[in-house]
């Protein structure tokens, strides 16, 4: 799942950010199917998810005077 980056009413910046579950044995990326029936097909044991989050993130450039 990817999530846009995006500026909330009160000026605060969310960045975009990917997620995605995979199986605690063997690794492999967890589909829709799986994650209903909490077994993987590819190795056959409940997956006992694993989540990683990748966050995308840029500079903003300072506002306002510097030194």
């Amino acid at each position: 799942m990817i999530v846009n980056a995006k500026k909330t009413k009160n000026g605060t910046i969310i960045n975009k950010y990917r997620t995605h579950l995979e199986c605690a044995e063997c690794g492999m990326k967890v589909d829709a199917e799986e994650y209903k029936s909490g077994t993987c097909s590819d190795c056959g044991a409940a997956w006992n998810g694993k989540q990683h989050t990748a966050v995308y993130v840029t500079s903003v450039p300072a506002s306002g005077q510097t030194s």
